[in-house]
């Protein structure tokens, strides 16, 4: 047993506690007993590093009076370590489209294996030493992935097992002449893409790309089916008056199809605006394919999309995919019968000279797919453990190493979607040592043990690495049963066992808890399962142990952000608690993030397991890139930013501090933006003021509002300076613990006699009642849309006049904090809105200042009279 040099106990331990050195070697000596799971360690002993030691000696060594363990919660915050690597040319599909493992950018958004968007936090520089290889799949897809990339997937052989498996253990799987690998990769979910305003309903969209005339507004209808294609049409559409007969089909104009005409049949494609619209839109254009050239068969369900365009076939196939569909494409000649008046099987056939394309498919009765009856009649009943529903590996062999990298993504299981088809792929085992120490070395009868992670796929991937520990170890093997399909594992001399639940799926009650393992606490979506497993439910024990251990994230109203905060109080000696034991590795807030120095006090593991190269190369990518400063900060540095994608480059936003002289602005003309709270909430008014020419600049005053009652609440917990700002004058509070519209509403007035206030810009939500109030006091208000069309213009627009520096804002704290904290959400057509939802704090005085810019963009120095003064106001 390694002995860790000058070693002393924490400074937390009681003056009552003591270190017991024979508890802490044995706990020591039982985690270097077992071995390691993943990459270039895997079979080697596990060797704790000094302050992984350090850690195991504190918490199982020191002990009180009783000679039970001191601390029973041990937070841990530490950096990550690097990811797996792609081929350049991999496409990685995005809310609008696809781009490439070469071309993508920190602050990209793209798709986990759930179909949730996420955010790219990390990226490496090109490598080009690493062993390449081409997997292919029986659905037709080709990825190149370097030999430690990591695949979450099934063992087929013998009993199903879960495992995660890197690509170089997968080429040299045993295949035993069998037409494909015995691994599996479960078929990722929908993606979940936004509505999207489209000009041609997707159910007509998807009828006439099958059944539509080119050239021509016309449809061609089955005469059976007519009655239901048109019910799906008529409500969006007009249908003219004139039908044709042809053959037993109809031919009816619906005019509103010259919008997408084509010079020709062959030019037919789905839209990308299409295939990335909602799940419900994509649904409906899959349902108008289906009716037109589709066909359901009645064994087994057997779906075929039939085209004669390879591209539209092709773009129907990723249409299945996006909607978690697995399907594949086969083609043959097509043919005709010789006489068309007799049957095929007494005429025979010959070849047309074209080539027919099918996508084939299971249509499974709880989703639609065909809007005809006739049709979806035989769909079958889903069982999702056959076929349709894994990824199949057909192949795969070394290739060259033509240049690969690897991203980082904030999604609670780190994987995110590949390849035309949607493929799902991976991007500790401390947490798994301790586990099993508490489970199998804690001397503790009946031990409940349990390891939570953020989904079933990361429980998977927990479990896993413990299992595997287990395995490798002749003593535990022996002495442990392993159940993988529930994720458990008992040991059998003293009845206890470890159990991984998600945040997915647990039961609420029942817990009799010895030990808790939080992998990636800054994971979870939520904290109800951090209260039911920490909150009484070890209360029966002597000595039950919570170990947290995570990456700082960038939720700072998640229960990892509050766990983080109060490590930090304790560690700053502005609380106590003798139980909790923080550790926090990582750069403070004043600390020169460039400088190497600071990159080892951060991460006690660079130079042993983490290779400071690797740190060198993210950091030269991040001060290029200054989009890649947050998740340097974040990943490597191990701080808490606000959030993983910055959208407003805060020294070009502080570089437009420019002093704004209320004095020399009385008199001009302005524009409002008012963006209300709830009542217990900021309410912020913001004034927008025009230049004057072409060397002024649009100048900036806001105002905001608070409850008086809850200031003090709020700071404490939200951790914002809520007070300071309002000592300083920034802030305003009104009487009580609800914000008083009518204050705010006698300020407005009050501004209106200083400023000549043009218009006052809002959002519909909840301003009913101020609006008729500020009508009455003489003011234009103006409803302004919250959605991508009215919203992208002018957020657009602040961006190019913050790097123009074209904005005057004095500064403002309180607006800075705002703007600091926004996320941008985009829809398919590129459009761009702020998002208030995930931004990680108020951005209410950003609504405002958007809505008076715009304002204040189409009107400018304009002292005519508005439209609404003409017409007044329509309240929706």
């Amino acid at each position: 047993m390694k002995k860790l040099k000058n070693y002393k106990p924490t400074k937390f331990m009681l003056d009552s506690s003591h270190y017991d050195k024979n508890k802490a070697d044995y706990a020591v000596t039982f985690i270097e007993c077992l071995k390691h799971t993943k990459g270039r360690w895997a079979g080697k002993p596990f060797k704790l590093i000094d302050w992984q030691e350090e850690i195991i000696r504190d918490l199982f060594g020191i002990v009180k009076e009783t000679g039970y363990r001191q601390f029973n919660t041990a937070y841990i915050e530490i950096p990550k370590k690097q990811g797996k690597q792609l081929d350049l040319n991999t496409l990685i599909p995005t809310p609008n489209g696809f781009t490439t493992m070469g071309k993508i950018r920190v602050g990209d958004v793209i798709f986990d294996e759930k179909g949730n968007q996420c955010n790219v936090v990390a990226k490496s520089k090109v490598d080009y030493k690493e062993q390449a290889y081409k997997i292919k799949f029986k659905d037709g897809e080709e990825i190149i992935a370097g030999a430690r990339h990591e695949w979450v997937g099934q063992i087929t052989r013998g009993k199903r097992k879960d495992v995660t498996i890197t690509t170089e253990e997968l080429f040299n799987m045993p295949r035993e002449n069998e037409s494909c690998l015995r691994f599996r990769i479960k078929v990722a979910e929908k993606i979940k893409t936004e509505y999207t305003d489209l000009e041609i309903d997707p159910y007509l969209m998807g009828y006439w790309l099958g059944n539509g005339n080119a050239v021509k507004p016309e449809l061609t209808i089955q005469t059976c089916d007519v009655v239901e294609v048109l019910n799906k049409v008529w409500p969006n559409h007009k249908i003219g008056n004139r039908w044709q007969n042809n053959g037993d089909s109809k031919v009816v104009r619906i005019p509103e199809l010259r919008k997408i005409l084509l010079k020709s049949f062959h030019d037919k494609v789905i839209p990308m605006i299409y295939l990335r619209a909602s799940v419900e839109q994509r649904l409906e254009l899959l349902q108008g394919l289906m009716d037109s050239d589709g066909s359901i068969s009645t064994i087994k369900g057997q779906a075929i999309y039939t085209s004669t365009e390879k591209a539209l076939s092709e773009s129907v196939s990723e249409l299945l995919w996006s909607l978690g569909i697995k399907n594949a494409i086969t083609k043959a000649p097509s043919t005709i019968r010789n006489d068309m008046d007799k049957p095929s099987d007494e005429c025979g056939r010959r070849k047309t000279g074209e080539t027919l394309y099918y996508v084939k498919f299971t249509a499974f009765d709880d989703l639609r797919i065909a809007s005809l009856k006739r049709k979806q009649k035989n769909a079958v009943k889903r069982n999702p453990r056959t076929r349709s529903h894994y990824r199949y590996i057909e192949s795969i062999e070394k290739v060259k190493n033509k240049g690969m990298q690897c991203i980082q993504v904030d999604s609670p299981s780190h994987q995110y979607l590949v390849g035309r088809s949607f493929l799902p792929t991976h991007n500790s085992e401390l947490a798994a040592a301790v586990a099993l120490l508490l489970t199998c070395g804690d001397g503790e009868e009946r031990a409940e043990v349990y390891g939570c992670a953020a989904d079933r796929q990361q429980a998977t991937i927990v479990f896993d690495v413990a299992a595997d520990m287990v395995r490798m170890s002749p003593a535990l093997s022996k002495r442990v049963k392993i159940l993988a399909s529930q994720k458990r594992m008992i040991y059998k001399p003293t009845n206890s066992f470890y159990q991984v639940l998600s945040a997915e799926a647990y039961s609420k009650h029942g817990f009799n808890i010895h030990g808790v393992v939080f992998d990636e606490l800054h994971t979870q979506p939520n904290r109800k399962l951090f209260d039911v497993m920490t909150k009484g439910s070890g209360d029966a024990r002597t000595q039950p142990l919570y170990f947290l251990i995570t990456t700082a994230g960038t939720d700072t109203k998640s229960i990892c952000y509050e766990t983080h905060q109060k490590a930090v109080d304790i560690l700053e000696g502005r609380k106590t608690d003798s139980t909790f034991y923080p550790v926090i590795y990582g750069a403070d807030r004043e600390d020169d993030w460039t400088d190497e120095k600071v990159w080892y006090k951060a991460n006690p593991s660079l130079g042993i397991t983490v290779p400071i190269e690797k740190v060198r190369q993210a950091f030269n990518s991040a001060k290029q890139n200054p989009a890649e400063e947050n998740s340097f900060r974040q990943l490597r540095l191990n701080q808490w930013v606000k959030q993983a994608i910055r959208w407003m480059p805060m020294d070009k936003w502080d570089a437009c501090n420019f002093k704004v002289n209320e004095e020399e602005l009385k008199g001009r003309v302005c524009y409002g933006g008012l963006d209300l709270s709830s009542t217990t909430d900021i309410t912020a008014f913001v004034l927008v003021f025009p230049p004057l020419d072409e060397d002024d600049k649009f100048q900036i005053l806001p105002y905001f509002w608070l409850p008086e009652d809850n200031l003090d609440l709020r700071v404490k917990r939200d951790h914002v300076n809520y007070d300071l700002w309002q000592k300083q004058g920034y802030l305003q509070t009104t009487e009580g613990n609800v914000v008083h519209y009518g204050f705010i509403e006698k300020f407005i007035e009050y501004l209106g006699e200083i400023y000549n206030i043009r218009e006052i810009a809002f959002d519909r939500w909840g301003a009913v009642q101020m609006v008729q109030n500020l009508e009455g006091m003489g003011f234009t208000v103006v409803p302004f849309g919250q959605g991508f069309k009215d919203m992208s213009p002018p957020t657009k627009e602040l961006m190019k006049l913050t790097l123009e520096r074209k904005i005057a804002h004095g500064g403002h704290p309180v607006l800075r904090w705002m703007m600091d904290n926004i996320f941008i959400r985009t829809d398919p057509a590129g459009n761009i809105k702020a998002d208030k939802e995930k931004s990680t704090e108020k951005i209410d005085g950003v609504i405002a200042t958007i809505m008076a810019l715009d304002r204040a963009i189409r009107c400018g120095n304009d002292t005519s009279e508005s439209v609404y003064d003409d017409r007044g106001l329509i309240v929706f």
